[in-house]
């Protein structure tokens, strides 16, 4: 049982972001880094900390330091104690007449350029004195954030997310699409009309691929997850020859008539097709995914989170539609 020691006068909560910092820093000395004060300071902080609480909160015996129960415990609190004091700052700022403050929401790389600065334009017509801080990452690095409570919102992929504690409100559905060479052999016995941007192809029809070299984007992104799964389904190996980062490394292997490889539909809508690419979407089942706005339902949305909530699911796909950053006039 958690009990207090002979200092339980004193605040137990005070300065616990130094106890976040050790945490996500995995030691003292990075953490004294990131807070940009010495290392003994942070030391003395949680030989202090774990007096006045009388347990340790740290497994100092492995490298990055792990969380005892008693740290376990303590953190629990303190993610509370955070979420409480941003929805109490949220709401103070709702009083305020000229509604200052700032809204943190995180946005995949690629996605960013497309939609946000029509959000960004749009939001700021209404709310001038409301900083927008957008976080471009990884998804897997987005949903890390705002599970940590670092970021009030997150445009992120359905199957990003299994949690009660995560709220999901779906934007548009995006299908993830099989590119490959006119000239490459194995397409040349599949029926499809050269005047469709995009081709339907079966799961019989795709399996003739198997020998064929893949570029495939690194595990961790979404759309790696979706491909692996559909592979998993058929017992496909696939010949993977590289994998990658960068989507537009992919198809220019792709143009080279060296690989095959899957891309995100909307990559369509802001680079114009090459001429010897064929672009088919797989079916049985249709390989798709889900994107969306993710909050924290432990989180009271204000008025200005919700407005920017509704003009993303306004605006993101007006953006695919028009193949641009659409920014409304007047």
């Amino acid at each position: 049982m958690l009990f207090m020691g002979e200092n339980d006068n004193r605040l137990i909560f005070k300065n616990y972001e130094y106890f976040k910092a050790v945490i996500e820093e995995g030691g003292v000395s990075k953490a004294a880094e990131k807070l940009f004060i010495s290392q003994s300071s942070v030391s003395k902080y949680l030989k202090r900390l774990e007096d006045n609480i009388g347990h340790k909160l740290f497994s100092r015996k492995s490298y990055p330091l792990g969380l005892s129960e008693a740290g376990e415990l303590y953190l629990k609190y303190i993610n509370q104690i955070f979420a409480l004091e941003r929805e109490f700052r949220a709401n103070i700022a709702e009083w305020k007449e000229d509604l200052r403050g700032e809204i943190n929401i995180g946005i995949p790389f690629f996605h960013s350029a497309i939609f946000f600065p029509a959000i960004l334009l749009e939001f700021n017509k209404k709310y001038p004195d409301i900083r927008i801080r957008a976080y471009e990452r990884s998804p897997r690095e987005i949903t890390t954030m705002l599970d940590q409570g670092k970021i009030d919102l997150a445009v992120v992929f359905q199957t990003a997310y299994n949690c009660e504690d995560i709220m999901f409100e779906h934007i548009l559905s995006e299908r993830i699409l099989f590119f490959v060479n006119k000239s490459n052999a194995v397409v040349q016995d599949i029926h499809f009309d050269p005047n469709l941007e995009i081709n339907r192809i079966s799961s019989t029809e795709f399996l003739q691929f198997r020998n064929e070299p893949f570029v495939l984007i690194k595990k961790g992104h979404n759309s790696r997850h979706l491909v692996q799964n559909y592979f998993d389904k058929f017992n496909f190996k696939p010949n993977i020859v590289l994998e990658t980062s960068n989507i537009s490394t992919a198809v220019n292997l792709v143009k080279a008539k060296a690989a095959v490889t899957f891309v995100p539909e909307m990559l369509l809508k802001f680079e114009e097709q090459a001429a010897d690419v064929l672009c088919f979407h797989v079916d049985d089942p249709v390989l798709q995914r889900e994107m969306g706005i993710a909050y924290s339902a432990k989180n009271t949305l204000t008025k200005q989170h919700r407005f920017l909530i509704d003009i993303s699911k306004e605006l993101i796909p007006d953006c695919l539609k028009s193949g641009k950053n659409t920014v409304r006039q007047g």
